[in-house]
């Protein structure tokens, strides 16, 4: 068992797909294939099921990838003590809710790239429910998501500054301070737009209305929905109010197809978090992306403040 080896076993434990993983590394699929199996029969333990539905980890195959990303995370670490950090290469693979990742991720990337460019990004989308079975799962290397983890495997950092503001139709006539005032009365007498189960936002709104003694029975929803996007257009179209990242929301107030109304209280803030597994050894270049998106986040923040 060698290094190429456990490179070509890493990438097909986060791809689970012999063809993705095999255009990745840019070998044939055979190829992949091959070292799997010699892979297997000197270890003597199956690494993988191949069937029907696909291809996945068998429990000793996930125990052996959690050393195969601490021997690969070590030999970068010898390379980059040689170097001295120069030319550092690689992939970064991240699976973030959709928040983060359509309005956070773009920015702090494109950012970081210009200091290590060479450094190439893989971003999946999926709701924070996702998000947190794939990071157990140790086939992404960060996930991001609007909501603290239940799993206490994780060591989590605060990257994001967000809040939830009530968006509305452009055309409610009610003035913003007599929302504020009576927010509640207000929410459950106007159509609520949800967002769906496993959403980190949905989490924090029914975290939320909980502490000002409202329940999801006391809302009149019409529907709900995968993502921000879809939620904004059918308010924009009148379809009702809902509890919106601020972030999310920017586009669609600046080119007049709503309104947000900012509640002005600590209830409605939340972080956005950057979630390590704790059992995986971080590379010199992740420890790196680490380090730039905290000092980002501080940055940002700060940048924040003063414009307030």
């Amino acid at each position: 068992m060698d290094i190429k080896q456990l490179e070509i076993f890493v990438c097909l434990a986060r791809t689970l797909n012999f063809s993705k993983a095999a255009e990745e590394l840019y070998i044939s699929q055979p190829s992949v294939s091959a070292q799997i199996s010699s892979m297997e029969k000197s270890l003597g333990a199956q690494l993988f099921v191949r069937n029907t539905k696909g291809v996945s980890l068998t429990k000793t195959g996930l125990n052996v990838l959690v050393y195969a990303q601490k021997i690969l995370s070590l030999r970068d670490q010898a390379i980059h003590s040689v170097n001295g950090g120069q030319n550092t290469d690689g992939t970064i693979d991240i699976i973030s809710s959709s928040i983060p990742a359509q309005h956070v991720l773009p920015e702090i990337i494109a950012s970081f790239q210009n200091h290590w460019p060479k450094i190439v990004f893989h971003v999946e989308q999926a709701d924070s429910h996702r998000v947190e079975q794939e990071m157990s799962s140790f086939r992404y290397d960060f996930g991001l998501m609007g909501t603290l983890p239940d799993d206490h495997r994780f060591t989590y950092y605060p990257v994001y500054d967000d809040e939830l503001v009530l968006v509305i139709p452009k055309n409610v006539e009610q003035k913003n301070k007599s929302i504020q005032e009576n927010f509640a009365d207000f929410i459950r007498q106007t159509p609520f737009i949800m967002r769906e189960p496993g959403s980190g936002t949905r989490k924090e709104i029914e975290n939320l209305l909980s502490k000002i003694g409202v329940g999801l029975r006391d809302l009149r929803i019409p529907a709900y929905f995968s993502d921000a996007h879809s939620i904004l257009l059918a308010i924009s179209r009148g379809m009702g109010v809902s509890l919106i990242s601020k972030i999310a929301a920017t586009m669609y107030v600046e080119a007049g197809l709503l309104k947000a109304v900012e509640m002005n209280d600590p209830l409605f803030r939340r972080q956005i978090y950057l979630l390590c597994n704790k059992e995986l050894w971080l590379s010199p270049m992740q420890h790196a992306f680490v380090d730039y998106t905290r000092q980002f986040y501080r940055s940002a923040a700060y940048r924040r403040q003063e414009s307030e």
